[in-house]
């Protein structure tokens, strides 16, 4: 298994995000009540899809030559947002984490004192581990503000699938999950001298 990077050049016209649960639901035909249990850690599903024709053979070319990279569902591609790559809050800088162990919503971030008063707001994306195959991207769910030591604690979701580490570096550009396609074929079309008609759908996945 390799890690794709997705191309900065790659044209998509369309990116779309959502999250798949695995739920076990259970209803009393008598009484009405129910219950749920969750069976597994939530994954993210994203599609990108291309323009349905593309007048550059070069921007084709790179739809092309990613569906070759991914081997079928062998190999992963490390996916952003492409809307918000970066945060819209104000925080910057080089982050770390406070240890925070699998199964927390919240997360304490040290940012440095130059970032006192810095914000990130709901909707920012983070990223945690990432430089391992159990790289986690995090939907920050309330805005916060860091304190006058540059300290901030976020609440996000989904919660941390495995621990993360003290000092370990917090990535707010660009922050990736990896993920797999949900089957096996890839296709395009070409016509009148133009080639479109690229998708890839996603699930998240991890070792």
């Amino acid at each position: 298994m390799s890690i794709i990077d997705l191309p900065t050049s790659l044209a998509v016209q369309r990116q779309d995000f959502g999250i798949r649960t695995f739920d076990l639901t259970f209803a009393n035909g008598d009484t009405g009540s129910s219950q749920v249990a969750v069976l597994a850690p939530p994954r993210r599903t994203c599609a990108l899809v291309s323009e349905d024709r593309i007048p550059v053979l070069a921007q084709a070319a790179v739809w092309r030559a990613l569906m070759h990279a991914m081997d079928g569902q062998v190999n992963v591609l490390a996916v952003s947002d492409l809307l918000q790559p970066a945060p819209r809050g104000t925080a910057r800088g080089a982050w770390t984490a406070a240890a925070a162990a699998a199964g927390a919503a919240s997360l304490t971030i040290n940012m440095g004192a130059a970032q006192a008063g810095k914000t990130l707001l709901q909707g920012d994306w983070i990223g945690v581990n990432q430089t391992s195959i159990q790289r986690q991207l995090l939907h920050v769910q309330a805005d916060a503000v860091a304190n006058a030591a540059g300290q901030i604690m976020v609440q996000f979701k989904p919660g941390l699938r495995v621990a993360v580490a003290a000092a370990s570096a917090v990535v707010w550009d660009r922050p990736t999950c990896l993920m797999r396609k949900t089957d096996s074929q890839s296709k395009w079309s070409s016509s009148s001298r133009t080639q479109g008609g690229f998708s890839l759908d996603l699930m998240e996945s991890w070792e």
